[in-house]
């Protein structure tokens, strides 16, 4: 039940590798050995360690900057051919969006083109959400056989991402949270929550929200994963998208079917 893009050689297009296992962590303490998704290497480098931080009450954190529609936009990126990856390491694992996990800097790929001939307010950031691919809607995976067949001209409608931060107490209890990602992600997204700490503490956190970092520290999908199991009280960034809440709200359930390689 997993998507994960990863990049080639080089780092500078992403591949959708195939979907499979789910991991729970509401039942993290009981089951260390559920499996997760494999996915093919990635280089990727990771930033040193923030030291911890002092647990701390919710607090909201600032959002990026947003444009005078309410943080939707439209960015046009043009290839030199039909298949020339964009530069973008992206994330499908709530199903119905491209996250850009990364924005490859200081390349001549278009995504990095497109984010030095517009101002800041439009360009391309890490964190933001793909919602249509040159009006393709509805599936993530759709959105990536968009970008594959889309040809040399691909307009995509983007949207900024919400943060909030969150301390969760756990008391004795699990995280209560249905977790799917992929091995070499960089990002947990939650499918539901269920009976257990979060649920209890009354905290704003729901399913299509992606947590992005644990205890003030970025890491790969599993590290945060540990770093919230390990914690009696664990602070957690979320970053939401409110077209992807909405839909989980709706009773949408993420799509289980293989997805193949494509570019990105």
């Amino acid at each position: 039940m997993f998507a994960c893009c990863c990049t080639e050689e080089g780092d500078t297009y992403a591949e959708i590798i195939k979907k499979e296992n789910v991991w729970s962590a509401a039942t993290a303490e009981d089951s260390p050995s559920a499996y997760i998704v494999e996915a093919v290497p990635i280089k990727k480098e990771v930033p040193p360690p923030a030291a911890p931080t002092t647990a701390k009450p919710p607090e909201t954190v600032p959002e990026l900057p947003q444009d005078e529609d309410g943080g939707i936009f439209t960015a046009v990126l043009e290839r030199t051919a039909g298949t020339e990856p964009l530069g973008l390491y992206l994330d499908l694992s709530d199903s119905l969006t491209l996250y850009i996990c990364r924005v490859n800097p200081g390349t001549t790929l278009p995504a990095h083109l497109y984010n030095t001939m517009v101002p800041d307010a439009r360009r391309l950031r890490d964190g933001d959400y793909i919602l249509e691919v040159n009006g393709v809607a509805g599936k993530a995976k759709d959105l990536a056989e968009a970008i594959k067949s889309g040809g040399r001209r691909l307009e995509l409608k983007v949207r900024r991402p919400t943060l909030t931060n969150h301390t969760v107490t756990k008391g004795g209890q699990s995280l209560g949270l249905d977790l799917q990602f992929a091995k070499q992600g960089w990002v947990l997204s939650i499918c539901k929550v269920l009976d257990g700490a979060v649920k209890s503490s009354g905290a704003d956190i729901r399913a299509g929200d992606r947590i992005i970092r644990v205890n003030g520290r970025e890491g790969k999908s599993d590290e945060l994963l540990s770093m919230m199991t390990g914690s009696g009280s664990p602070e957690i960034m979320l970053s939401r998208c409110p077209e992807v809440v909405a839909a989980y709200a709706r009773g949408f359930v993420p799509d289980g079917t293989p997805t193949d390689a494509t570019n990105g």
